[in-house]
């Protein structure tokens, strides 16, 4: 089984997150058996694990190393921020909240907004580098649901809440701290990341509703291919032409997190308005999360074997 999963570009994460989908689609309640084992196999465990990937990722960050990664990842993801800000504005400015074909600003946003940590983490472990991997604490920050609830809030011009980023913040600095004081310690605790990436599969599959992302087929496809193409060029010319690096981070981060499709009903929660169509997006944005989930390995893999083909020449 770990044979085949290595096989498949992310197969570490995309595998598990599969079986942990059809198990959610199917028997929603067949692990919510107690505090344990409903902790450990939902989605109710999965800030626990990103926290903790976090802390760990974080510990490899060299502060010495800390000059190229914030040139590299560190301008990438900012670039990724400055594109869901301009584009989820504009979206609301000419199409409003209610959005247009069927895709509303909520889908919208929260889908250009997000970013797979996990899958990002797994294809640097196949294709990147150290750096690549230690930048896993910086794209988590653009994963949680506080950022495309921050570009929702400025778009709609109300009241940001800044309590989700600041929790992200400190397991990052506990884990730059530690591993910075005693190098040792940061060599313990980096082979952890790997092992812990089929649990982080299994916790973001645990969320997405296969029958129900399939029943958005259509809306799911279009937002899909609209994140590649409002994203994915731009990322990839400003890595490839601007920084002159590979462009392996670009399409690493090209990818919609299950994590995303809790955005919704957090902000329904707290802006009923949304309660009327915080289900369609989530269904949307499910689906979107399937197919990036398993199109960006792909791309990944074709495009490393074309480097792969360059550099032999």
């Amino acid at each position: 089984m770990l044979k085949f999963m290595k096989k498949i570009p992310g197969g570490l994460l995309l595998i598990p997150m599969l079986i942990s989908a059809i198990f959610y689609t199917f028997f929603p309640n067949f692990f919510n058996v107690g505090t344990v084992s409903g902790t450990f196999f939902t989605k109710k465990g999965i800030n626990y694990i990103l926290g903790l990937i976090c802390f760990l990722s974080a510990t490899s960050l060299d502060l010495k190393n800390l000059k190229n990664i914030i040139r590299k990842q560190g301008s990438i993801l900012l670039l990724k921020f400055i594109i869901s800000l301009i584009f989820g504005i504009l979206f609301v400015k000419f199409f409003g909240l209610d959005g247009i074909f069927g895709i509303s600003a909520l889908a919208f946003i929260t889908c250009i907004c997000s970013l797979n940590p996990a899958l990002y983490l797994a294809l640097s472990y196949d294709y990147g580098d150290k750096d690549d991997i230690a930048a896993f604490s910086l794209a988590e920050i653009l994963c949680m649901p506080a950022f495309p609830i921050l570009i929702f809030s400025i778009s709609k011009s109300s009241v940001i809440d800044w309590t989700p980023l600041i929790s992200i913040l400190i397991p990052l600095i506990f884990g730059i701290i530690i591993g910075n004081f005693d190098r040792e310690m940061a060599e313990f605790f980096y082979p952890a990341i790997n092992i812990l990436t089929p649990f982080m599969g299994w916790s973001f599959g645990s969320g997405i509703n296969l029958i129900s992302a399939f029943k958005a087929s259509f809306q799911g496809i279009f937002i899909s291919i609209l994140f590649y193409i409002f994203t994915l060029p731009i990322l990839f010319f400003y890595e490839r032409k601007i920084l002159r690096e590979n462009g392996i981070t670009s399409i690493g981060i090209s990818s919609i997190a299950g994590l995303s499709t809790s955005v919704p009903e957090i902000l329904a929660n707290s802006d009923q308005s949304l309660a009327a169509i915080s289900q369609t997006a989530t269904a949307q944005i499910a689906l979107g999360v399937l197919l990036t989930s398993f199109f960006t390995p792909f791309i990944m893999g074709k495009f490393a074997n074309k480097l792969k083909r360059e550099n032999e020449n």
